[in-house]
C-alpha cells in the first residue's frame, strides 16, 4: 500500500501536531496483531481503522487510588491528565491522554488506496523510530500489543535520560478509533525506571469512551 505525504494548515491543531510529530517521519511496513492485556482480544493479522468523527469522545478511567484527576482547558488539546502528586507538570507518576483528530491525521499520511483509514501497525512503527531516533533515551521496546476499551492498541516504552531529575521510565499507546488516533502515556515519577506495580493495566482495563450527543460525523459533511 501506498503512503501519501502531506501538510497541515490547521491553527488549533498546532500544539496537538507538537506532540505528535513522530507521524511526520517516513512509515514503512505492517506488523501482525495479537492483542491483550485483560481484555478480550479480537486477533487481526494488521489493524486499521476510520476515523467518522470529528468530534472526540469523551474518556473516562479510574485513576489509581490517592492520584488526582486534574480538570482540562481544551485549548492545550490534553484529554485526560492524572498525577500522583496532583500537578500538571512530570513532578510524579503521571497519566496523559490526547487525541489526534481524523482531519488532521488526513494532511499527515493516509493509505493512498483507502482513503480515510490508517494502520494503527504504521503509525506505531514510525512514532517508535522517532523515539528512537533522539540519543537521550534508551530501552525503547513494543509492550505486548492489547485492546482498550474495544479498540486497537499498540504500545511501546522507553527510558527518558535527558530530565534534570534523573531517569524517567515511559510507556505509550496508541489507540485507533472513529473519532481518531489516541495517545495514552504513563511515565513514572522522576529517577524511576518503571512504573508503579499494576498501574498500567489496571488503568488501561478501566478506560471507556462515551460518545456526546451531537457528535458530528465527518463522512456527513
Amino acid at each position: 500500500m501506498g503512503v501519501v505525504m502531506g501538510g497541515v494548515c490547521s491553527r488549533r491543531v498546532a500544539a496537538v501536531l507538537l506532540a505528535v510529530c513522530g507521524l511526520a517521519v517516513s512509515l514503512v511496513g505492517c506488523a501482525p496483531s495479537v492483542p491483550g492485556g485483560g481484555q478480550t482480544p479480537t486477533v487481526v493479522s494488521t489493524a486499521t481503522f476510520t476515523p467518522t468523527e470529528r468530534d472526540a469522545d469523551v474518556m473516562d478511567a479510574d485513576a489509581p487510588r490517592g492520584w488526582t484527576v486534574i480538570p482540562q482547558d481544551p485549548d492545550p488539546g490534553m484529554d485526560y491528565l492524572a498525577s500522583e502528586d496532583g500537578s500538571r507538570g512530570f513532578t510524579a507518576a503521571s497519566i496523559r491522554a490526547t487525541r489526534v483528530p481524523g482531519d488532521v491525521m488526513y494532511g499527515v499520511v493516509k493509505f493512498a488506496d483507502e482513503p480515510g483509514t490508517y494502520s494503527l501497525d504504521v503509525i506505531a512503527k514510525a512514532w517508535r523510530s522517532q523515539i528512537e531516533y533522539h540519543g537521550d533515551r534508551r530501552d525503547v521496546s513494543e509492550v505486548q500489543r492489547r485492546v482498550i476499551g474495544g479498540s486497537e492498541a499498540r504500545g511501546y516504552s522507553y527510558v527518558e535520560t535527558a530530565g534534570k531529575n534523573g531517569d524517567m521510565y515511559y510507556e505509550v499507546w496508541l489507540v485507533g478509533r472513529h473519532d481518531g488516533l489516541w495517545r495514552i502515556t504513563l511515565t513514572s515519577a522522576p529517577g524511576q525506571t518503571s512504573l508503579p506495580e499494576g498501574l498500567a493495566d489496571e488503568f488501561l482495563d478501566s478506560i471507556t469512551w462515551t460518545t456526546p450527543a451531537g457528535a458530528t460525523s465527518s463522512a456527513s459533511g
